[in-house]
């Protein structure tokens, strides 16, 4: 999913992806958690830059909506 958003009057757009994990134990939740990625330019022009933990790992989220919004207060940080 791309949403477009507008932050701090630049355009953005935000994607957000499932991002399923492999567990031993079935029974172990979530099996699924979100990642998040953010354009600059548009998503046909430009390139996506992934948001990580510290050690460079993608960071993972429980929900997309939770994705969303630390997507967008990183964001209004950066730009």
């Amino acid at each position: 999913m791309i949403e477009k958003q507008s932050i701090n009057g630049k355009d953005v757009w935000l994607e957000v992806q499932p991002h399923h994990v492999h567990r031993e134990n079935a029974n172990i939740i979530p099996t699924e958690y979100f990642t998040a990625r953010y354009y600059l330019l548009a998503p046909d022009v430009g390139t996506a830059e992934m948001i990580t933990e510290k050690d460079g790992k993608p960071k993972l989220f429980e929900s997309p909506v939770a994705a969303l919004e630390f997507a967008n207060e990183k964001l209004m940080e950066v730009i």
